[in-house]
């Protein structure tokens, strides 16, 4: 039987894929600066208001993406010697879930085989009673493997595609819905 917070969960894991291995096609976008980039320069010609206006904003967006994965459960910290790239933990809110579960994006570089990242998570996952869920997916560009709870709604996809700007690397993708 599928709950509804797995199929509420699959949309955000491939809302994860896409984010953790999609950028740019080239470096020119990167260096342009957006029309609202432009305006917040412009807005932030005085010290003191940037000043305040960024703590305002720090304090505002505590629960938006960074790299500090410190609040991150034991069994979700990042594949040895990776970079992280990015992290997000935030209160699900979606529906009858709502204040239940929490979700949660973990999307690092690592110069590791993807079987030895999967079982690296896989053992972390288990202990902290996960089980596989479905058969792994490998695709041309990417592999994935579902991880859900045995006594509650939590459920995690481990994403492991090739990094585009260097082959020796792996993007790895660790998000879902977790129960504090």
């Amino acid at each position: 039987m599928v709950t509804r917070a797995t199929v509420m969960t699959l949309p955000l894991a491939a809302a994860l894929v896409l984010a953790g291995c999609s950028g740019p096609d080239n470096e020119a976008a990167e260096g342009s600066p957006t029309a609202e980039e432009t305006q917040s320069s412009a807005a932030a010609s005085t010290p003191a208001a940037s000043e305040s206006a960024g703590t305002k904003q720090a304090s505002e967006d505590s629960d938006a993406a960074s790299t500090d994965v410190k609040d991150f459960p034991k069994y979700l910290k990042p594949y040895p010697d990776s970079t992280v790239l990015s992290s997000a933990r935030a209160k699900a809110e979606n529906g009858a879930d709502s204040g239940k579960l929490e979700q949660v994006s973990l999307v690092m570089s690592a110069k590791a085989e993807p079987k030895d990242i999967f079982e690296f998570y896989s053992k972390a996952l288990k202990k902290a009673g996960f089980e596989e869920y479905g058969d792994q997916v490998k695709t041309k560009s990417a592999q994935v493997v579902n991880f859900r709870h045995k006594d509650n709604e939590g459920l995690l996809v481990v994403t492991i595609a090739e990094d585009p700007s260097e082959k020796k690397n792996s993007i790895v993708t660790v998000g879902g819905n977790i129960v504090p």
